[in-house]
């Protein structure tokens, strides 16, 4: 089950930060948002890893 849950938050991350860089191209937000969003995918990636591992 962790496992699972690991790949999902994986997924995730991996499917909606390019989705955020292309809108931060055709539409555009306040300069923050972007990193802001990068170190958030980084921290739930990081989290969904942790996960994946064999305990």
């Amino acid at each position: 089950m962790r496992q699972s849950l690991g790949f999902l938050l994986q997924l995730a991350v991996l499917m909606l930060l390019p989705l955020v860089i292309g809108w931060q191209l055709f539409f555009g937000f306040p300069l923050l948002v972007m990193p802001t969003a990068t170190l958030l995918a980084i921290v739930v990636f990081s989290i969904g890893q942790m996960l994946r591992q064999p305990r």
